[in-house]
């Protein structure tokens, strides 16, 4: 009986759907179908993009022999030498309309396998960023799932950097969030603040346990300068721990186009670590410091050079804590970067760059380590390197 029913409302559904089809302006119904479809197009698929990005290297070391296989200390990307490998496949996908804004940023290659590797979620390997937001008010809008964090100058697409290779600083700044976060825009779009909340994922901490907070300010009077201020701070030690570990992480940074042919950015870090224990000493508070500046000048319409010189002080071992075997105190690395870029077109760049860092201290040689004792070379104190490069968005 019920079967019966089922089939005699079916049928006077389609019924009535075929009479009203003819009776739309002598419409087919292929003709309806295609409206429908103009609709969505011109409503729900306006506000998609979709972009994808790959980004090949090679880097030399120079003075010494590396095995193929080793993998540079303090190297945001490019981080595997004497092979032509691939930094990192972007794809990013994103809609929005007035109301909401979905984002998903998926990298495959060496960048995102070796800014993971402290985690113990292993999907943050190939997800850079996964977030569902809302608008409440014109300009404020909520934003939760995985975060990229606006903290630096640098950027881990090295399309956006003046040069490929990011700073040591850069290495050691938060860099994805699990949580949610509130952000305004003002009308003119010259001010973003931002708040948020979550569960850091950084090179330093892996995935921290506890949650951490955050807020982000950015200032853009016009296209040609960008000055802005992001912080973290929070209690960064393990669950059950015998201390609590607190962090206050300052970041400031500017970049600025005077003319069109020049690019100038600055940036400065600073870390505060704040230990707190009545059952033990081994954990230690301190400060680390960090600095950049760089330039890049267009020489021609294709071709630019740029330079950039870097600082990273970290004299009480928060940052750099067990990573290599040396010595640890008064820990400090210097040294700049120069490079010459030409762009075929505007979303594509084949770059060369050369790289000098040293700690100044023939003490301390945190350069060309390993853990296995099969593969015998001399650590340093100071590496130099060639870094080649080619790129593409589309």
């Amino acid at each position: 009986m019920k079967k019966n029913f089922r089939r005699l409302i079916s049928a006077i559904s389609l019924f009535i759907l075929s009479f009203t089809l003819q009776g739309v302006n002598g419409q087919s119904i292929d003709s309806v179908l295609s409206k429908v479809e103009q609709w969505k197009i011109k409503n729900l698929m306006k506000g998609l993009s979709i972009q994808a990005y790959v980004d090949v290297y090679y880097v030399g070391n120079i003075g010494g022999t590396l095995p193929t296989s080793h993998t540079y200390e303090f190297q945001s990307n490019s981080p595997f030498i004497n092979e032509v490998r691939v930094n990192m496949f972007d794809l990013n996908i994103h809609y929005s309309n007035r109301w909401a804004r979905v984002t998903s940023d998926i990298r495959f290659g060496d960048q995102p396998q070796l800014l993971a590797t402290n985690s113990t979620a292993m999907w943050v390997n190939y997800i850079s960023q996964l977030s569902l937001g809302f608008r409440i008010y014109k300009g404020l809008w909520f934003d939760c799932g995985y975060l990229e964090s606006p903290v630096g100058v640098e950027s881990s697409m090295p399309i956006n950097n003046i040069l490929s290779g990011c700073s040591v600083g850069s290495y050691y700044e938060p860099s994805t969030l699990l949580g949610g976060a509130v952000s305004y825009t003002t009308n003119d779009e010259s001010w973003v603040f931002i708040g948020w909340a979550g569960n850091p994922f950084t090179i330093p901490f892996g995935q921290n346990t506890r949650i951490m907070y955050g807020i982000d300010i950015a200032y853009n009077p016009s296209e040609k300068l960008t000055v802005s201020y992001n912080n973290a701070l929070g209690d960064i030690s393990a669950r059950g721990a015998a201390y609590n570990k607190y962090y206050f992480f300052n970041n400031l940074y500017a970049d600025w186009s005077p003319v069109p042919k020049w690019n100038i950015i600055a940036q400065t870090d600073l870390a505060l670590q704040k230990v707190k224990s009545i059952e033990t000493d081994s954990v230690k508070g301190g400060i680390m410091v960090s600095a950049l500046l760089g330039a890049r000048y267009r020489v021609l319409p294709k071709f630019s050079i740029a330079i950039r010189g870097e600082m990273f002080y970290d004299p009480e071992n928060i940052l750099i804590t067990d990573q290599y075997s040396g010595k640890t105190d008064h820990f400090m690395i210097y040294g700049f970067t120069a490079g010459l870029e030409f762009k075929p077109f505007n979303d594509a760049y084949i770059r060369g760059q050369y790289s000098f860092l040293t700690s100044g201290d023939s003490g301390v040689r945190p350069f060309n380590e390993v853990v296995s004792p099969a593969e015998q070379y001399w650590a340093d104190y100071y590496r130099q390197c060639f870094t080649l490069t080619m790129g593409m968005r589309f």
